[in-house]
C-alpha cells in the first residue's frame, strides 16, 4: 500500500512539472520579442501639404515613419479614455496595448502589437490590415491576427479610420492615392478659381 502510494505521488508531481513546464514554454513563446511603445512625434500634414502647393509640388508623400507616427496618435487618442473615463489603453477587454510598430508593404499595413493580458501574461501580437483611401481617411481593414504563429479570430480587431488633416477642398483636392512600399503618395489637383 505504501508503495503504491509513493508511485502514485511521484507520478502526481512528474505530471506536474510537467504541466508545469509546458506552461513555462508557452508563455516564453507568446512573448514580445522586441520592445515597443507607443511614443510618436506629431505630423502636421496639413502643413505639409501647403507646404507641398507653395513649392508647385502636387504630390504628398507620407513615409513610413509618418504613418507609424498617425496611427499611434490615433490609437491613443482612440484608447485613451474607458467608459469610466479613466486613462488606459485597451484594445480589448482584458488587453492592454504597450506598444506597436507598422510596416507599409503596398496596400498592406503589417502591425506588431506587444500587448499585456489581464495585466499579467506579455504577448505579441501580429495584425494584417488592408490599406484604403476614403477621402480624407486611411480606413485600416483587419485582414489577419495571430499570437507568433496561432491564428487568433479576426473579430477581435475593428476597422480603424485614420482622419488626415488635409487643406481645404478649394485648394486643391485629391486625385490618387497610392501605397506602395515604405510610403504613401497622395496625388493632388490644384484648384484655381477665377473671380470676376
Amino acid at each position: 500500500m505504501g508503495k503504491t502510494l509513493k508511485r502514485l505521488l511521484i507520478g502526481v508531481i512528474v505530471i506536474l512539472l510537467l504541466l508545469g513546464g509546458a506552461l513555462w514554454w508557452f508563455l516564453s513563446y507568446i512573448a514580445p520579442d522586441e520592445r515597443l511603445d507607443m511614443s510618436y512625434a506629431p505630423i502636421d500634414v496639413k502643413e505639409k501639404a501647403l507646404d507641398m502647393v507653395k513649392k508647385v509640388k502636387l504630390e504628398l508623400v507620407l513615409t513610413e515613419s509618418d504613418i507609424n507616427h498617425l496611427i499611434k496618435k490615433h490609437m491613443k487618442d482612440e484608447y485613451a479614455m474607458n467608459k469610466s473615463g479613466a486613462a488606459t489603453s485597451e484594445l480589448a477587454k482584458d488587453i492592454r496595448l504597450d506598444g506597436a510598430h507598422f510596416d507599409l508593404e503596398e496596400d498592406k499595413l503589417i502591425a506588431r502589437m506587444n500587448i499585456t493580458y489581464k495585466n499579467k501574461i506579455p504577448a505579441r501580437l501580429d495584425a494584417v490590415y488592408s490599406l484604403d483611401w476614403q477621402s480624407p481617411n486611411i480606413v485600416l481593414k483587419p485582414q489577419s491576427l495571430a499570437v507568433k504563429a496561432i491564428q487568433l479570430p479576426l473579430n477581435t480587431l475593428e476597422t480603424i479610420v485614420i482622419p488626415l488633416d488635409l487643406p481645404a477642398q478649394d485648394v486643391v483636392t485629391v486625385r490618387d492615392v497610392q501605397f506602395e512600399n515604405n510610403q504613401m503618395k497622395i496625388l493632388f489637383k490644384l484648384q484655381i478659381q477665377f473671380k470676376l
